[in-house]
């Protein structure tokens, strides 16, 4: 009998497969802080194929997802499937001198996100995140207005990792995009060979995206902590400044990848 499916775990019908071919949708809400490391420190998180822009620039991302995919219906159908948060850290660099941008670090608290993030190449691990939800009605939460407060923070194996918080301050104009959010991210995609062998993947590869959209972009002052886990490097990233910070919301679709092999 011949299984099915495009990523594991294959199935006589195919339909056990945690991960659908894309085209993928994400839609979401999105809560950043930049701010200024020391450079050394942001340059050590970058593989050798890009170079560091040298100002210690960072930010770190909490977000909220809804996701889709053509392929599965289900999805979307099943909020347990496709919704998540995820938080991570973003650093910008330069490939053939071009700007773009690296995330060393990343968590996510759903299967499906993990695993798709590992095939893109984002280095997902499991992790704990709580973002702070806009109201429309009551007083039950913050407005999208000047003044509210909304913060994000994440937590992995009983260790807390960051906290942040932005404080909403001006409306940004219909078009503007935080360059955080609009820089192509390259990964590194990497699957050892269990075997003992070089690794059977080992590249650089960024997501091919379409109908990219942000809206209700505010931005204004912030605040972000990082903190100490035998299990991540993030201590020597610790802000030297928060330069500010943003709230939005966003939606792209993944078509597939852009790949550059490694040496």
């Amino acid at each position: 009998m011949t299984l099915r499916g495009w990523s594991l775990p294959l199935s006589p019908g195919g339909a056990a497969a945690l991960v659908p071919p894309p085209p993928w949708h994400f839609s979401g809400e999105i809560l950043g802080i930049d701010f200024r490391a020391d450079p050394d420190a942001v340059a050590a998180v970058l593989p050798e194929a890009l170079e560091p822009v040298g100002d210690g620039a960072a930010t770190f991302v909490f977000a909220d997802w809804s996701s889709a995919a053509d392929a599965d219906p289900r999805i979307a159908a099943d909020p347990a499937r496709g919704q998540y948060r995820e938080a991570y850290l973003a650093v910008p660099a330069r490939l053939d001198g071009r700007p773009v941008a690296r995330v060393p670090y990343i968590w996510v608290d759903n299967d499906l996100s993990f695993a798709r993030g590992h095939i893109q190449g984002f280095p997902k691990k499991a992790g704990d995140i709580a973002i702070t939800r806009a109201v429309r009605v009551g007083r039950g939460g913050p407005r999208l207005a000047a003044g509210s407060r909304f913060a994000g923070h994440v937590c992995s194996l009983g260790r807390q990792l960051a906290r942040g918080a932005v404080t909403l301050e001006r409306a940004e104009p219909e078009g503007f995009v935080p360059r955080a959010l609009r820089l192509p991210v390259w990964h590194t995609r990497l699957v050892p060979d269990l075997a003992g062998g070089p690794p059977l993947v080992r590249d650089l590869a960024r997501n091919i995206v379409t109908d990219f959209a942000a809206a209700d972009v505010w931005t204004g002052p912030a605040e972000l902590e990082i903190f100490d886990s035998e299990f991540e490097e993030l201590g020597p990233l610790r802000p030297t400044e928060v330069t500010g910070g943003f709230r939005c919301s966003l939606a792209f679709t993944i078509t597939g990848a852009e790949v550059r092999p490694l040496g």
